[in-house]
């Protein structure tokens, strides 16, 4: 079992044989399936593999100790299944020298170990240069990464890191001693990168609005073409043209309004009406109308309608009549 910074990796030499390539098989059995129930677990994600090792850090949760076997596998062959030498506990993991990343930004500088995880925490020791004798240190874990320290302005910083598990009361050994003078002058380059990085956001985005104005510019005459508005004339030419029509020309038939009681249709023609003119006559009856409070329901009115008009016989009697 090959255990760093609570990574567990379970490791076996390769069995080879002339006719293919095998696979292998793992299972682990805890405390409590070793006294109690007697029984092996499977590790899914190491069966019929072909590596030759596994992962098992998944599995292995709590602080007992865990045995371990593993197998060979040619289709339906099989081999024995071979222990490990002794059981394995978590607590013999090997914690390794941490990596300690120091970034000054303005006032502040940002802190980070890189082996810091779930049950890993680090702790940083730090100290202005020239006062070595006070160290002071601040532990951080998986939330609290990166941690920022607040500095003074010309002051030169040292740090060293190491990584500890707090429940074993177990940690590694120290980093190298990183050192950082702080200094406001110049601005930090974290800002530096924010700044261009808008800046070429907004020349980008200017840009682009410019493209799409040139394109709407050159569109529009087909997206919305200019429609001229309809050529009105002047109502009073229209007017006065109007009133200069000689009407005298034009046919007129003749209308006539008289009482109801007078019955028009009875009304009599001489012998030369009935032989020159033809008269048609139609009659409609009209509605009561209230004229302010006076209403003309009184007396009922028709409108008789007589429209004449000469034969050509009739006009050519006319005609011989004229030249005697």
């Amino acid at each position: 079992m090959n255990s760093t910074n609570m990574r567990h990796i379970l490791q076996w030499s390769p069995v080879r044989v002339p006719l293919g390539n095998v696979s292998y098989s793992v299972r682990f059995q805890g405390e409590f399936e070793r006294n109690h129930r007697k029984t092996w677990v499977a590790i899914t994600e190491c069966s019929g593999i072909r590596e030759t090792w596994c992962d098992v850090t998944a599995d292995i949760l709590s602080d007992v100790d865990y045995d371990l076997k593993v197998r060979t596998e040619l289709g339906n062959i099989t081999s024995k299944w071979e222990n490990l030498s002794k059981l394995f506990n978590q607590r013999e993991t090997v914690l390794t020298t941490p990596t300690l990343t120091v970034e000054v930004s303005g006032g502040l500088i940002a802190l980070d170990v890189s082996e810091v995880k779930k049950n890993i925490n680090g702790r940083i020791y730090y100290w202005e240069e020239g006062v070595e004798q006070q160290v002071m240190n601040v532990s951080i874990d998986q939330n609290k990464r990166p941690y920022y320290l607040p500095t003074q302005k010309g002051v030169m910083y040292c740090f060293r890191a190491q990584i500890c598990i707090l429940q074993y009361n177990k940690s590694s050994s120290f980093g190298d001693i990183i050192c950082e003078a702080i200094s406001y002058d110049s601005m930090p380059s974290g800002k530096l990168t924010v700044t261009i990085v808008l800046f070429l956001g907004v020349f980008f985005l200017m840009a682009c609005l410019f493209c799409i104005w040139k394109f709407c510019c050159r569109t529009r005459h087909e997206w919305l073409p200019k429609i001229s508005a309809p050529d009105v004339s002047n109502f009073e030419n229209v007017r006065a043209a109007v009133l200069k029509t000689d009407y005298s020309l034009e046919s007129c038939d003749d209308v006539e309004v008289c009482c109801q009681s007078e019955m028009l249709l009875d009304h009599t023609l001489t012998a030369e009406e009935k032989i020159s003119n033809r008269m048609e006559i139609t009659c409609w009856p009209m509605n009561p109308v209230t004229y302010g409070n006076i209403s003309q329901s009184q007396w009922p009115m028709q409108i008789t309608y007589q429209r004449g008009y000469q034969s050509q016989m009739n006009l050519e009697h006319g005609e011989l009549n004229h030249e005697r």
